[in-house]
């Protein structure tokens, strides 16, 4: 079907742009890299299309737009998205910008706070000047982006084009209003942040050490649950970085956090504690750092001799997709840009994907990029002590509008160079993380004017690896593990700002709130050098795994005190990781890899965390016949039955269909609540909120006897503790399902995707069983316990996980070619049917190819839309 648009007039976008706020100036980077594209004109106006641009909608909804310059293909991609996802992008917007709660209502003034807070607009802001003034050429490309989407906006609100859902006077009944070009930018800033944020983990880690101290004596937080690094073993540092092997253990527990815990007795918990902590969780719930897979293999161990690389990354998993999937084609008539995958709603280009000759991939890298300091705030307030200076405090008043209800108001306070001062702008009682007389001050290496839009659209443009990995080199702010292929090679390749916070040894590591009085804790200016940062071509091991694991190995020994740099502290257990890198190793030792043998791993659902657990189990069952400590187990049918099950029968996979599955999801669970409630019952929920494999894998290094005081944790003796776990099990079971018997019950009865929206209707996505766990290769976490209590939940509902799955090789002419799947649909229009078309394929692991060469497109094209000037 051919469409032809009315022309765009010059005068409506002219005024339509002139409409929009201009962007403050700031001061730019540190980067001196200039424009070098020779961009003639005025940068902030897009007038009209220079010629006609064809977008051809494939067959799952995805638009490939082809246009005879890049701005022209750029506005073509802001129109097309804007009537994709037009409500979307306005509550992403509203996210970025904390007005959330204008149209959304009190649920979302949290939230807002963190945006405000934070100050998303300013550094977006910064982050446009920055662009307009060293690249004009590409922030143009921001302006055409939005120039289109205003076109759709102004169709709409003209009544040329129907009201989105969302808008309509039965939803939430407003107008959507204009965009700027700097808006994409403030949103970018958010994204970043998002990467960024540690804020959780190390305000859990603060309340540990000033309410349970003790704990840390065992606990070494840090300590993987599965000895995995990323960066291959040729291009490791050489000192500091080998965990301790098993058996031989460091006689001291406490790790790097226990060693530097606080040495004053536990203090008292201040009141409504558990509900402070869940409210801050459900605030950064929008922001929360959450995981994903990527690896690649060079071409000597794959069939067609080139390499292989996937990617799954996690992200919120909502309805729509916080990712939407497009190829933009300006190549074809002379210009910049032949670029497919996903880019984020609400930000132009591909953040993710290939051109005609690279596919670039990308992970959490949970680089340390943000500190909290304990400050003394002068009686007139004007000034802070930090590191021994006196700096001067900018206090900002913030009013949230709520639909329905009276504005909210906070204040928040800039400290230029060292934070933003908390005032009451969070959630939390600050009680819990600093002292009565003191203040929290929040520093991040985003407070900056940053480059990481320019990065984005110069990885889409590279032509070769090391092209690639100087646009890499761009990005200052959110810690990617970046991974990427061509047809010779491939690469690792992260660059971010580190703060360089000197030598560890003799000094604690700030992955909780520190000293702010205290010179050695306060960043001095100076980031990690490119060399401290986790990079490689995997010379000789031939493939590279990240999935937010340790890239080292400095936490292996659970200290972090003895490794030659600090470089972060909170990564994932390792789990995923070494179930690819396990699955590698036996696939290159049996033969060539193929782009079936990378989807199968994509989709794995085998339980390390079983791995380590059930060995325990069995050991501990085999003495119940012998043993008097555990009589009272003996002769239970209902125990020797569920061993049985576990230990057995059940593959290790948590699959929907598997009993094993659901059954080792309650005993594991039922054994971290034995092992650690007791001792950590201020914080107990909040982790198993924040994040239920790092518990799971505290309880499995504390069962195998991997933390050397273990004993400390299980006072009641590991064996009692695994058999009472395994009675819980049973007594869950039989109350759900009438008896342990596996006939009874299936993982997918409890365990399934929920695919939510923030205002619901007809866009909430429902819920669906599927596979995998908290640990698993096609990762699907859930929490067990109900937020505030440890009822057992009636369902275990994922809401992360692989916003889209991918493997790509390249053919004979080195051109990549990608297979895919992703939710829900590319559509965010409930009538449209691309709403949900591509759910099932992705529930079921089938992938399918994506069109990119100009025959493949035309192809599977079904509808075709034609923008003329």
């Amino acid at each position: 079907m051919l469409v032809r648009l009315a022309p765009v007039t010059r005068a409506l976008l002219v005024s339509l742009l002139a409409a929009c706020k201009a962007a403050e100036s700031g001061a730019p980077g540190d980067t001196e890299d200039t424009d070098d594209t020779g961009f003639e004109g005025d940068p902030e106006v897009f007038s009209e299309l220079s010629a006609p641009v064809d977008i051809h909608i494939d067959d799952r909804g995805v638009p490939h737009i082809y246009g005879q310059t890049d701005a022209d293909v750029f506005f073509a991609a802001g129109y097309q998205v804007a009537v994709d996802r037009l409500f979307q992008m306005d509550l992403m917007r509203r996210r970025a910008y904390g007005r959330g709660a204008e149209v959304l209502g009190a649920g979302k003034v949290d939230e807002d706070r963190i945006s405000r807070l934070f100050d998303f607009p300013r550094w977006g802001r910064l982050d446009a000047e920055r662009l307009k003034k060293e690249s004009p050429e590409e922030y143009h490309l921001f302006v055409a982006w939005t120039a289109g989407v205003n076109r759709r906006i102004e169709e709409i609100n003209s009544g040329a084009a129907p009201l989105p859902y969302g808008f309509g006077k039965a939803e939430l009944n407003y107008s959507p209003e204009p965009w700027d070009p700097v808006d994409g930018l403030v949103i970018g800033k958010m994204v970043s942040f998002g990467n960024s944020n540690v804020l959780e983990y190390e305000f859990l880690a603060t309340v540990v050490t000033r309410f349970v101290p003790a704990v840390l004596e065992v606990v070494q937080l840090p300590r993987p649950g599965w000895e995995t690094y990323t960066v291959p073993p040729e291009d490791r540092p050489a000192a500091g970085t080998a965990p301790a092997p098993s058996g031989a253990l460091p006689s001291r527990t406490s790790g790097e956090v226990a060693k530097n815990r606080s040495q004053e007795p536990a203090l008292s918990l201040p009141p409504d504690a558990k509900a402070s902590l869940r409210r801050m969780h459900d605030a950064l719930s929008g922001f929360r750092v959450v995981g994903s897979n990527n690896w690649a293999v060079d071409g000597r161990f794959t069939a067609s001799g080139k390499p292989l690389i996937a990617n799954d990354p996690h992200q919120p998993l909502q309805s729509p997709s916080v990712m939407y999937a497009v190829h933009l084609n300006s190549a074809d008539a002379g210009g910049k840009f032949d670029v497919a995958g996903f880019g984020f709603a609400g930000v132009p280009g591909v953040q993710l994907g290939h051109n005609h000759k690279i596919h670039w991939a990308a992970t959490t890298g949970f680089a340390d990029c943000m500190d909290l300091y304990s400050v003394k705030l002068a009686p007139d307030q004007a000034t802070i002590d930090i590191g021994g200076k006196t700096a001067p405090v900018a206090w900002r008043d913030e009013v949230i509008k709520v639909a329905g209800m009276g504005d909210r108001s906070f204040r928040v306070g800039d400290v230029e160079g060292y934070g933003v001062l908390v005032g009451d702008a969070l959630p939390l009682d600050p009680a819990l993380v600093v002292n009565a007389d003191r203040r929290l001050l929040i520093n991040w290496t985003g407070f900056r004017a940053t480059n990481e839009a320019r990065a984005f659209l110069r990885m889409g443009k590279a032509q070769s690896i090391d092209e690639w990995e100087k646009a890499v080199d761009m990005i200052e702010v959110g810690t990617f593990n970046w991974m990427a292929a061509d047809a010779t090679g491939i690469t690792y390749h992260l660059n971010t700002n580190v703060p360089d916070r000197g030598a560890p040894a003799g000094r604690p590591m700030p992955i909780r709130v520190v000293d702010g009085d205290d010179p050695a804790y306060v960043w001095n200016g100076k980031f990690l050098p490119g060399d401290q940062l986790p990079r490689s071509r995997a010379p000789q091991t031939g493939f590279i795994v990240t999935a937010n694991n340790d890239p080292w190995g400095f936490t292996g020994d659970g200290d972090l005190s003895n490794d030659p740099w600090y470089y972060g502290a909170f990564y994932d257990p390792g789990y995923r990781a070494g179930r690819v890198e396990q699955r590698l190793h036996e696939l290159t030792q049996a033969g060539k890899v193929t782009v079936a043998d990378m989807q199968s791993i994509q989709s794995d659902t085998h339980s390390l965390v079983a791995d380590k657990m059930l060995p325990v189990l069995a050991e501990v069952y085999a003495k119940v016949a012998t043993d008097d400590t555990l009589l009272a187990y003996r002769g239970r049918k209902d125990l020797e039955v569920l061993n049985d099950l576990l230990t057995k029968q059940w593959t290790r996979r948590m699959d929907r269909q598997e009993a094993g599955a659901l059954a080792f999801h309650a005993f594991a669970h039922f054994l971290v609540q034995r092992i650690l409630e007791d001792d950590l019952s201020l914080v107990f929920n909040a982790i198993m909120d924040a994040s239920p494999v790092y518990a799971l894998k505290f309880a499995a290094l504390a069962a195998t006897g991997m933390y050397p005081n273990a004993n400390e944790l299980m006072q009641e003796g590991r064996d009692v503790l695994v058999m009472e776990a395994l009675v819980d099990a049973s007594d869950w079971l039989t109350g759900e399902f009438g008896s342990v018997a596996p006939h009874r019950y299936h993982w997918g009865d409890r365990h399934g995707t929920g695919f939510r929206n923030a205002f619901g209707g007809k866009l909430d996505g429902g819920w669906h069983p599927t596979d995998g766990g908290e640990d698993t290769v096609n990762v699907s976490g859930s929490s067990f316990f109900e937020p505030e209590s440890t009822d057992v939940r009636p369902q275990f509902e994922s809401n992360d996980g692989a916003v889209f799955r991918v493997v790509t090789g390249f053919d004979g002419e080195g051109v990549p070619q990608a297979v895919v799947n992703f939710p829900p649909g590319n559509s965010a229009d409930p009538t449209s049917p691309h709403f949900a078309d591509t759910l099932q394929d992705w529930i079921e692991d089938r992938y399918h190819h994506y069109p990119y060469r100009r025959h493949e497109v035309e192809a599977a094209t079904r509808e075709t839309v034609t923008l003329e000037p």
